[in-house]
């Protein structure tokens, strides 16, 4: 489970650190930096993945992503990442790259400055230290006990998790890195019409509901056969009174239907509104039969009509039970609704000059 995360330098989040529990809940005015949270939790699943440098470049570049704010002038102009959990401690440091001596286009890419991973239960001491990084420069721990160096050229602008080779040389680092990878985001599914999420899909089998929610379809099916397909079906039953949810083989291609009370043909999902697509692609993600360690949800009643929200928060507080969740949220009803089956960390959000505070408040 995470314990701890601490931002600095990205975006609003000047510096903000915060424990969490195993279900979390975070409100804020808009412009207070939710979704900045949000997506410093994601950058660090990219480091894992190998994808700092595409998820900054899809922000703008680490010259928007970077605190624009006053700083001290003896201050390093880094970013600050961290985390730590019950097995691990990361922290990465990006920031920009040093003077080049040549021609290049590349001269605002981020680079990786520092990256170090301890064991948990001793405080970040040296002697725990397991991975250390300086700019290209790596020393790990094998699987001998023994601190050497990383011999392999390293790209400065990515994660030595995205990076290394032979796994089983360094099993504390490959493990901390799938602990990471296993983190699931889930933000806006597009469900507007014409989305292919609407249309029938190729399906295989998914226990994982990819963030745009595409494989939908197969992942409900998933569900059925080889999860808690009881508890799906009752949980949608509770949102959607009189109504059915099934998977159809068109042509074989997998498709979404939904069986209504009254009507003599089933509904496609290119026939559903926006909330109820929404609700599925919430309710698969959450129920899905191998639980991740992590989840992040922002604003998950987005588009749902007041009266679902009940089997939401019933939703959110049985995958509370085997998931650790962080959520987002502007709906006060939404808290009062899930602390009736769980109870959570309650933060909230607030921004001065430009920098964004995180108080829990219960």
């Amino acid at each position: 489970m995470i314990n701890r995360i601490i931002i600095e330098n990205y975006r609003s989040a000047r510096k903000v650190a915060f424990d969490l529990g195993r279900l979390n809940l975070v409100f804020g005015a808009n412009g207070a930096g939710k979704s900045n949270i949000y997506n410093a939790l994601r950058l660090i699943q990219g480091a894992a993945d190998g994808r700092i440098s595409a998820q900054l470049a899809g922000e703008g570049g680490i010259q928007r992503a970077m605190w624009a704010g006053d700083t001290k002038t003896s201050e390093l102009r880094r970013m600050t990442l961290s985390v730590d959990t019950d097995a691990f401690s990361y922290e990465m440091q990006i920031g920009y790259p040093d003077k080049i001596p040549y021609p290049t286009f590349f001269k605002l890419d981020p680079v990786i400055k520092e990256e170090s991973l301890w064991l948990a239960g001793f405080g970040r001491r040296p002697s725990s230290l397991v991975m250390k990084r300086r700019n290209q420069t790596v020393f790990l721990t094998n699987v001998e006990g023994e601190k050497v160096s990383y011999a392999a050229s390293l790209y400065e602008n990515e994660s030595v998790f995205g990076q290394i080779g032979e796994p089983h040389r360094y099993p504390e680092v490959s493990s901390a890195r799938e602990f990471i990878r296993n983190w699931r985001f889930y933000h806006e599914f597009n469900v507007s019409g014409g989305s292919p999420l609407r249309a029938p899909q190729v399906g295989y089998r998914s226990p994982v509901l990819a963030g745009d929610g595409l494989n939908l379809a197969a992942a409900f099916r998933t569900i059925e056969e080889v999860g808690d397909g009881d508890l799906l079906h009752e949980v949608l039953d509770s949102a959607f009174p009189q109504c059915a949810f099934q998977v159809a083989l068109v042509d074989g291609r997998f498709q979404m239907q939904m069986i209504r009370q009254g009507l003599r043909r089933p509904l496609d999902a290119a026939e559903m509104s926006d909330g109820t697509l929404r609700f599925l692609c919430l309710a698969v993600a959450l129920l899905r039969p191998r639980p991740p360690a992590f989840i992040a949800l922002n604003e998950p009643e987005n588009s749902l009509h007041q009266d679902m929200l009940p089997a939401l928060a019933k939703l959110i507080a049985e995958a509370s039970r085997y998931t650790q969740i962080w959520l987002t949220s502007h709906s006060m009803a939404l808290a009062t609704l899930i602390k009736a089956h769980a109870a959570f960390s309650l933060f909230e959000l607030s921004i001065e000059d430009g920098a964004s505070s995180l108080a829990q408040i219960g």
